[in-house]
């Protein structure tokens, strides 16, 4: 169950469906439960969608617990905060498996930026700082700092009621044994590289340049949307980048584009063949994310594809990089010169290729399955 899920979703629906499929695959009976809008038969799979208005931090949690008491005896396995809530206010959290795709037990935005830096942890300080900005000024910030440090509690006394709490990379993992959730273990999201290469061999729906760098992702803080023109325009490549993404620094990214002289080609938000099939045939994949990324499913989807990539050591970029798999940086120069590298270097690039696909195996249906089985057996 997840609030959010295919057909438009980001990368934890994509990731909750990859599950779904490679479950079915090995003989289970699987039905997805969602508040996300789509079709109700997806892939051959039974999908209930449930309908939820208005504030959907209170509705969505009540809707998933309350179908929920339809199916006394399931194994659940809950893929977001949202539905996590939901599933683990019922009568059988020990029957609940959660997977924690972010930084939502430990920070009430979820992404551990704050004003644009790594926010250490979140006590009354910090979220004086954080909510500047994100919160009108006056009485309304100040009381909004009570709401936050409940809800976190809230967060983790559910997570402390799960059957297992999975993490999608030891980055997370640790971040929740530090703030005293018991049971986790760390499984990170399946990619189905054989489905990848089949919807990257057909032709993108738009045009794109012969050769080129490609962005993927939110255009907002945390994803390094305010480094990305500046790190490609010193790599001086001379090739154009290609932006797949939409979000607040949209304009920005636009107007640093204009003054450095970098041909850009923004498309905004675009389907998941077409990501794809761009991955497939960019030169490299800028990466210059600030937060600490809990597990890429961009880059999944790049070794998958055998992607040369240039990206930030933030978070689990190392577990999913290493070894080999692209030019791991610890800053924008880093990043210009791993981006110089691999455009200019093509034993290089053929040698990320060659290791980004070998180090996708590990996140292959066949090496991950058999480990969400083993804990749905200690669940039953």
């Amino acid at each position: 169950m997840s609030e959010v899920y295919p057909p438009r979703a980001g990368g934890a629906g994509w990731s909750a469906r990859a599950l779904a499929l490679g479950l079915r695959a090995a003989g289970h009976d699987v039905s997805v439960l969602t508040t996300s809008p789509g079709p109700e038969d997806m892939d051959g799979l039974p999908v209930t969608r449930l309908a939820v208005g208005g504030r959907k931090r209170l509705r969505v949690p009540r809707a998933f617990a309350k179908h929920l008491r339809d199916l006394p005896d399931a194994v659940v396995h809950a893929q977001h905060s949202l539905s996590a809530l939901g599933a683990l206010a019922g009568d059988a959290p020990e029957r609940v498996a959660v997977t924690v795709r972010d930084h939502w037990p430990v920070c009430f935005w979820s992404t551990r930026i704050s004003r644009g830096a790594l926010c250490p942890a979140c006590g009354l300080l910090p979220m004086t700082r954080c909510v500047r900005g994100r919160v009108q000024p006056g009485a309304l910030a100040w009381g909004a700092i009570p709401y936050m440090a409940g809800d976190l509690r809230l967060k983790r006394a559910a997570l402390g009621r799960a059957g297992a709490t999975l993490a999608v990379s030891e980055a997370i993992a640790g971040e929740l044994r530090s703030a005293g959730i018991p049971r986790v273990e760390t499984i990170p999201n399946i990619v189905d590289g054989a489905e990848a290469e089949m919807l990257a061999r057909r032709e993108p729906s738009f045009e794109v340049p012969e050769r080129f760098l490609l962005f993927v992702g939110k255009l907002e803080e945390n994803k390094g949307a305010r480094a990305l023109v500046p790190a490609v325009a010193a790599a001086r490549t001379g090739l154009p980048l290609v932006v797949l993404g939409e979000g607040t620094l949209a304009h920005a990214v636009k107007m640093d584009a204009a003054e450095a002289g970098v041909p850009l080609l923004v498309r905004g938000w675009a389907e998941r063949d077409d990501v794809l099939r761009l991955l497939a045939r960019a030169t490299a994949l800028v990466f210059p994310s600030l937060w600490p990324e809990p597990l890429s499913r961009v880059l999944l989807e790049a070794l998958a594809l055998g992607t040369p990539i240039a990206a930030m050591e933030t978070g689990g970029t190392a577990e999913i990089l290493a070894p080999g798999g692209g030019l791991l940086v610890r800053d924008a120069p880093g990043l210009a010169d791993a981006l110089a590298r691999i455009v200019g270097e093509p034993g290089l690039r053929d040698a990320l290729r060659a290791a980004a696909r070998e180090r996708a195996r590990a996140y292959a249906p066949e090496a991950l399955v058999p480990r969400y089985e083993a804990v749905y057996r200690r669940l039953r």
